[in-house]
């Protein structure tokens, strides 16, 4: 039996106290695969929220370039595992590595994240107003922890370690919770590692990205954070 992955939780990867697994299957050839996943039960989840939460406030207040500066560092470190990604997600989804996987998608999902760091510099996502008449002054901004969780058909693009909806959390000064998909679990991982990683490298809470396997279909968090 192959050991159970592990889950990424306050900037630890540790073991789930999870019994149930799962693994990811071919769709084309029906084939399953070796790597056994964890399901994280609610107390996982809710460990997840606490310290996403802690993370929001360390992060309240940052300008943009911190955000930018931590999205090119993780769109460069996925660059550089682009082959293991594309051979992941080959297996795991059946998408044909060419032309979709490498030559549209995975370039595409770098794109967003550099992207997103542009944005975050830039600063306009804000869109402030000042109405001088009415005395009124408002601006967006961050919201706090964001679960994202990433649809089957799009394992980079839309992934919930990496893709838009992460790229555009991140830009806007929020920590993400993301779903690892039960169809590309290990595609997930690996853009988790980096995500990570990238966290390390420029000097994000420890908590900026935590990555989970929720039960299928994934319920609704219980309670707001």
């Amino acid at each position: 039996m192959s050991q159970v992955q592990p889950i990424l939780v306050n900037g630890e990867w540790i073991q789930s106290k999870s019994e149930k697994t799962f693994k990811a299957v071919n769709p084309a050839t029906k084939e399953e695969h070796h790597i056994e996943f964890p399901v994280s039960p609610w107390e996982e989840c809710d460990a997840a929220c606490e310290a996403a939460y802690e993370a929001s406030v360390q992060m309240r207040g940052w300008p943009g370039d911190r955000f930018g500066a931590y999205l090119d560092a993780f769109a460069n470190r996925v660059e550089a595992r682009a082959e293991e990604l594309i051979t992941t997600a080959n297996l795991e989804t059946a998408y044909p590595v060419v032309p979709r996987l490498q030559d549209v998608e995975l370039p595409r999902t770098i794109d967003q994240l550099r992207q997103a760091a542009d944005a975050a510099r830039e600063g306009s996502w804000c869109n402030p107003v000042i109405d001088t008449a009415s005395g009124i002054r408002a601006m967006l901004g961050p919201i706090g922890p964001v679960c994202v969780f990433g649809p089957n058909n799009f394992p980079f693009a839309f992934n919930g370690a990496a893709g838009g909806d992460f790229a555009a959390a991140v830009a806007a000064g929020n920590p993400v919770i993301a779903k690892g998909h039960s169809s590309h679990p290990r595609t997930t991982q690996i853009f988790a590692e980096e995500a990570f990683e990238a966290a390390r490298e420029t000097g994000m809470p420890k908590a900026m990205i935590r990555e989970l396997r929720l039960p299928k279909p994934a319920p609704l968090l219980r309670a707001p954070v």
